[in-house]
């Protein structure tokens, strides 16, 4: 298997740096919860609401929600199952759903079609990355780290490849799936 690095941990960490700004802004005087999906999104979260905090923005709970539609595979089901529910009533609530990469988009539709039905004030979604080609639904993330081609796969930084690769600073594209 070969892996080069894609996103090394510099580029990652900027690229936060400005969504947090833009979010911080987004949210001013409001308090919301970063609600992360899991499991590739942890690493994610917690750099996040690092930076926020730095930034001054600590008007934030953390919380997550755990979902599958891979299992061990590399290819998605299309019917995302919930495996972790929230602990936190949203209604009345400013919600940011944060996920590590959306491909075909049926993760972060069912994520957010569940946490519409609980009446959140507002519902928001931010992801790490994006392969727009791929995407089957029409749901729009307000905020995108990265957009990557449809046809690269990668792990790291929370990205995994049959649960495997998550702990790596560097997101990696994998040439050979072998």
């Amino acid at each position: 298997m070969d892996k080069l690095i894609f996103f090394p941990k510099e580029t990652i960490e900027k690229r936060i740096q400005e969504i947090a700004l833009q979010i911080q802004k987004d949210y001013i005087g409001k308090k919301f919860l970063l609600l992360g999906v899991l499991n590739g999104a942890y690493m994610f979260v917690a750099d996040l609401s690092r930076v926020l905090w730095e930034h001054g923005c600590r008007n934030f709970e953390v919380d997550f929600v755990g979902i599958s539609s891979y299992g061990v595979g590399i290819k998605s089901s299309k019917k995302p199952k919930l495996t972790k529910d929230i602990s936190i009533d949203i209604a009345n609530r400013h919600v940011l759903i944060v996920e590590d990469i959306i491909e075909t988009g049926f993760t972060l539709q069912y994520v957010y079609d569940l946490l519409k039905r609980r009446n959140p004030l507002s519902l928001k979604t931010i992801v790490l990355l994006s392969k727009p080609e791929k995407k089957q639904i029409k749901r729009i993330p307000e905020y995108v780290g990265f957009e990557v081609s449809g046809n690269t796969w990668v792990e790291g930084y929370g990205l995994d490849t049959g649960g495997l690769g998550r702990g790596s600073p560097d997101i990696f594209k994998r040439n050979n799936m072998d």
